[in-house]
């Protein structure tokens, strides 16, 4: 691994609800001039942490009023107030199926979305428009949500969707498309250009009327594939026009789907594996990979407490293995801050790791 684009260990600081952390996702919204933050999510609680030169510094916690809550995953969102400053927020939501708006401001539960079926396995904010957020559900959907007028808009699944839990979804940047992938070893991909797709969305900002909101019901994916995985896919991200996915294999797969070649039924399922970023001790499910921001580094946690970290700026080669002695239980997900030279994981004994970017061989 490039030594200039080496990992160096910094801090780790453990949270006293002594349960598993699930989640953990840096604010990209920050000011440059002000610390990195992130937030975690661990039994009924989310945790603001702020990046100072050597440590990670707990400067804010919102604890669910439900003490059976447990919080799988957090998403950043953002407003503008009146006078035209950015004020941050956070998603949170996991065992209860219920989506938590958080202001950081007042710390304080702003609103609730309630509608899914079962406990919600991730979040996603729509990359162009900051109103619209996307839950992936162990109700076998994925939904897409309207943050400004509290609605459900879309729900993708029913016919032709999953039939298991989806654990993981992603936009693609220019938001034409949504991945997703679950239980059933398959990877989704679902198109938002569609006219339908589009009218309902605009419909959600204006609707007046007295009747329930008429939620649109996508049973059709633009691409399904079983052929990447043979277990639960637990993780998908958008990598440009390719695809990155992990399943319980102790792999994660770079492929490209086809969407111009069909087989036996209507939906395309044809693809192509570009790559395999092999590691081991990770074949248990609920564990996510993080790509960086400037799309050069992959890095992803095992079950035994190491952080593996591949450079993909060159040609893709052995992963560096970053790990402490006191680290030796689950990463369950890993997060680069928006300048990709901050690294935390987090774990299942309630702990957060923090590994910095070196700028020059040591």
């Amino acid at each position: 691994f490039s030594k200039r684009k080496g990992f160096k260990f910094t801090s780790w600081s453990r949270e006293d609800h002594k349960e598993p952390i699930f989640g953990v996702a840096f604010n990209p919204y920050n000011h440059p001039d002000h610390p990195p933050t992130f937030a975690t999510v661990g039994s009924n609680r989310v945790t603001i942490y702020e990046c100072t030169d050597n440590s990670v510094n707990v400067i804010q916690s919102y604890s669910d009023p439900c003490t059976e809550e447990i919080f799988y995953t957090v998403c950043w969102m953002y407003s503008k107030t009146e006078e035209g400053a950015i004020e941050t927020s956070v998603a949170v939501a996991g065992l209860r199926g219920l989506i938590r708006v958080v202001s950081l401001r007042k710390l304080t539960n702003l609103f609730t979305l309630m509608g899914c079926g079962d406990s919600i396995n991730e979040l996603k904010l729509h990359p162009t428009d900051n109103h619209l957020l996307l839950s992936a559900s162990k109700d076998n959907s994925l939904r897409l949500w309207n943050l400004k007028t509290r609605r459900c808009i879309v729900i993708f699944g029913g016919l032709e969707g999953h039939r298991d839990e989806v654990l993981s979804c992603d936009f693609d940047l220019q938001a034409r498309y949504v991945l997703s992938c679950g239980m059933d070893h398959s990877v989704k991909m679902w198109s938002l250009e569609s006219d339908d797709v589009k009218d309902i969305i605009k419909v959600s900002y204006s609707y007046q009327d007295k009747k329930p909101f008429p939620v649109l019901n996508k049973h059709f994916p633009v691409f399904s594939t079983r052929n990447i995985h043979r277990n639960y896919v637990d993780c998908v991200r958008w990598f440009g026009n390719f695809v990155l996915s992990k399943s319980c294999e102790n792999k994660i797969v770079c492929w490209k789907p086809n969407l111009s070649i069909k087989k036996s039924s209507d939906i395309p399922d044809q693809s192509e594996v570009l790559h395999s970023f092999d590691y081991g001790n990770c074949d248990i499910w609920y564990m996510r990979f993080a790509v960086s921001p400037s799309f050069d580094a992959i890095a992803a946690g095992n079950q035994i407490g190491k952080v593996f970290l591949w450079d993909i700026s060159e040609e893709p080669s052995k992963p560096a293995i970053l790990s402490h002695q006191k680290c030796s239980t689950a990463i369950r997900q890993v997060c680069f801050s928006p300048d990709s030279t901050i690294m935390v994981a987090v774990s299942d004994d309630s702990a957060v790791w923090r590994w910095d970017k070196e700028t020059r061989a040591s």
